[in-house]
């Protein structure tokens, strides 16, 4: 029997680390649309997001992420990241 509850959707998105406060700043304004958590940063400083929000919510986010790169560059990911220790052969996750 299910118990009607749903799981969040997410994405994964890349941007500057430095770019990383303002991002927040603009997603707090649009209170509960979405929370994030930071996965990293890699070699060129370019921190890695996962932003989960609530099923439905997808078209309204994308819109947000829209709207943001008018601010500062913004990648968004097709795919959860690898880990850096899964793309070293032998590497452990």
């Amino acid at each position: 029997m299910p118990n009607g509850h749903q799981h969040s959707e997410a994405l994964f998105l890349r941007l500057a680390r430095s770019d990383v406060a303002l991002f927040r700043f603009l997603l707090e304004a649009h209170e509960g649309l979405a929370l994030f958590t930071s996965l990293g940063t890699d070699g060129s400083n370019r921190e890695t997001l996962l932003l989960r929000f609530a099923p439905g919510a997808r078209a309204e986010v994308t819109g947000f992420l829209e709207a943001v790169r008018t601010e500062f560059p913004l990648e968004l990911l097709p795919a959860a990241p690898q880990s850096k220790a899964e793309r070293i052969p032998g590497g452990r996750p």
